[in-house]
């Protein structure tokens, strides 16, 4: 199949996919049916916002696509909300990249800007992140398992240096979480934070994985370069120490 991408673009992803030294191994979580609206759980429940997913038919022929782009150094495991055993994705569509813990997620679709960092994850799991020594040394430092919610949209041009960056401290430390949000697609838990523009990022605990809307330790509204997001995250890690010793 072809058509997703133009012949130039398409050369260029294979370019990018082929200094790969090893497959990466990606899961999408996609739903059993396809359109429809989107159907939320009671948020006081802290269940899973599954249910009818609008994008997951697209999401599917973007991860073929890949995979047949790539050559195979990308492959997609496709499964149902029913059967992601443990993986615990809070939306669908859910790309669920190939680190050991699995702990860098994108939840929507990853089309206009957000089609960059999608593809720049794997080129920092499979070549290692780009980020400055002190930057990783601060990462590495945090001993505190965080939540990242990154939320974004298709059109934002900041998003994408946000996201890039704490995709690359998820894979540098994996007490992280990292989700970025589409928020267009997902808008509660938006809505909930208040957020009225994008990039928008919460840090929360870990442990309050489930609530959705979980009150933030800290907040950054809007782009902050690599070395000061470093720094607030560092400052979120100390003072979920100091909340829980």
């Amino acid at each position: 199949m072809g058509g997703l991408f133009d012949p130039d673009t398409e050369s260029e992803l294979r370019k990018i996919f082929q200094a790969f030294p090893r497959e990466l191994n990606d899961i999408l979580v996609v739903s059993s049916s396809g359109g429809g609206h989107e159907h939320h759980e009671d948020e006081e429940e802290h269940h899973h916002h599954h249910g009818d997913c609008p994008t997951c038919d697209e999401a599917k022929v973007l991860a073929e696509e890949i995979m047949r782009i790539s050559g195979g150094k990308i492959r997609f495991t496709i499964l149902n909300p029913e059967n992601f055993s443990g993986l615990r994705p809070r939306y669908i569509p859910a790309f669920i990249y190939d680190t050991p813990k699995r702990n860098i997620r994108y939840y929507g679709l990853p089309s206009g800007q957000e089609f960059a960092p999608f593809i720049f994850i794997h080129d920092y799991i499979s070549n290692g992140v780009k980020l400055s020594k002190s930057v990783i040394e601060e990462i590495e430092s945090i001993d505190t398992p965080l939540h990242v919610k990154i939320f974004v949209t298709p059109e934002c041009p900041y998003c994408p240096l946000v996201v890039d960056f704490f995709n690359q401290a998820g894979i540098v430390n994996q007490n992280i979480v990292v989700e970025t949000i589409e928020a267009l697609e997902h808008p509660i838990e938006a809505d909930s934070y208040g957020v009225q523009y994008v990039p928008f990022v919460t840090i929360t605990k870990l442990s309050d994985y489930e609530k959705y809307g979980a009150k933030p330790v800290e907040v950054i509204p809007g782009y902050l370069p690599p070395e000061e997001n470093a720094k607030i995250l560092v400052k979120a890690g100390n003072k979920l120490r100091r909340i829980n010793s």
